[in-house]
């Protein structure tokens, strides 16, 4: 469970999270939608403290923490709950894709180099990538490391697994493999929370979808009823201009 109360986040004078309110149920993957600047990103990074929200309380599982009364150690147990995928992969050049996967299961979770290389054999096999696990990221496509990014949030064993907008650094040709591999974690019953431009993805995978706009919540709900029948006119001029885009039906 991920649960955001009144989050606010202020960058000097310019405050891009104005009161966000939602929660994301265990073993739910909510799509959480919206325009470039709307803040989506913003609230992603403040679920574990990457970006510490200005006001307002993040709850992960049991841990809660509160901004501006927060302590290392609470941030600390809150970012063990809860793994990040990023736009641009983020893998060590310098290792391998198995080394990838390994280095914070030694490092952080201090488990010996067997275990942490048996565990990343399993979670680089779950995303298709087992064969390449020798492979520097130099050698593989952007969607094969974004892949390796995945298998390495998944290995943490992570209450939840937070992406954002993991396609959008790739080629439209290799958008379609990250997606697929996405699906398969869906099904595990891992709590996800993705921000992402992929409407065709929100519909079919997600429980739930959150539409955001100048740094609130306008709508949320399934995805039928957001898509097909949004109730508020900034919901349907986004829609109207993304599905018409990418030639989706509305």
């Amino acid at each position: 469970m991920i649960r955001y109360e009144n989050i606010h986040k202020v960058f000097g004078d310019l405050e891009v999270l104005k009161g966000v309110n939602f929660e994301i149920g265990t073993g739910e993957v909510v799509c959480i939608l919206g325009p470039s600047g709307s803040g989506k990103t913003t609230l992603l990074r403040c679920t574990n403290f990457l970006e510490p929200p200005t006001r307002g309380i993040v709850t992960i599982a049991d841990v809660t923490v509160e901004a501006g009364r927060h302590t290392k150690q609470q941030v600390h147990q809150l970012r063990q709950l809860s793994t990040m995928v990023f736009q641009n992969y983020n893998l060590f050049k310098n290792m391998t894709a198995k080394e990838n996967v390994m280095e914070a299961l030694v490092t952080v979770q201090k488990k010996s180099k067997q275990e942490a290389g048996e565990i990343a054999d399993k979670y680089l096999n779950q995303v298709g990538m087992g064969e390449r696990r020798d492979y520097y990221p130099s050698q593989l496509s952007g969607g094969q490391q974004q892949r390796v990014g995945i298998a390495r949030g998944l290995a943490l064993n992570p209450h939840a697994i937070l992406f954002d907008e993991p396609t959008a650094a790739l080629d439209p040709e290799l958008v379609g493999e990250v997606l697929s591999t996405m699906k398969e974690v869906a099904k595990t019953g891992i709590t996800m929370a993705v921000v992402t431009h992929e409407m065709g993805f929100a519909r079919e995978v997600a429980d739930r979808v959150v539409f955001m706009d100048g740094g609130v919540v306008v709508e949320q709900g399934k995805p039928a009823e957001v898509f097909d029948h949004p109730q508020y006119p900034r919901t349907q001029q986004f829609l109207r201009a993304v599905t018409k885009k990418d030639g989706l039906a509305s």
